[in-house]
């Protein structure tokens, strides 16, 4: 028998899985403790926020002009 020497496509695509679920959860990880993703949310939360109180102050300030024009 002729004697191999080097990497199999087996084994290779063995190590490319374990490499990227080891990548995905270094990455799932980093996200989850990351104080950057925390301020992310919180502005998103802050900007919903102000989002609804600039339309609500839209609304009533229309209404106001509906009852004017009236």
């Amino acid at each position: 028998m002729k004697n191999e020497n080097g990497i199999t496509l087996l084994s290779l695509v063995i190590t490319v899985i374990v490499l990227s679920i080891l990548a995905s959860l270094l990455v799932s990880a980093s996200i989850k403790n990351n104080p950057a993703m925390e301020t992310v949310n919180s502005m998103k939360d802050f900007y919903a926020n102000e989002q609804s109180k600039t339309k609500e102050e839209v609304d009533r300030v229309t209404n106001g002009w509906e009852n004017v024009i009236l």
